[in-house]
């Protein structure tokens, strides 16, 4: 017999905003913000979203 455990909504939550914040620090995700608005220059920030969006397919939320 095997057991599996699901992770909750809640730890899914968690294990995503440690891995987005590792990947991307506060004080980063501003400066990919500010220099999409201010500069015009969304580079930065599509790293950023293409990154984010890696870490949500690693940890899918549980389905319901």
């Amino acid at each position: 017999m095997r057991t599996v455990k699901i992770r909750t909504r809640a730890e899914i939550a968690a294990l995503r905003e440690a891995a987005f914040l590792a990947a991307w620090p506060v004080h980063r995700q501003l400066e990919a913000q500010q220099d999409a608005e201010l500069r015009a220059d969304p580079t930065k920030r599509d790293r950023m979203l293409a990154d984010f969006a890696a870490i949500r397919a690693r940890y899918p939320y549980p389905e319901d």
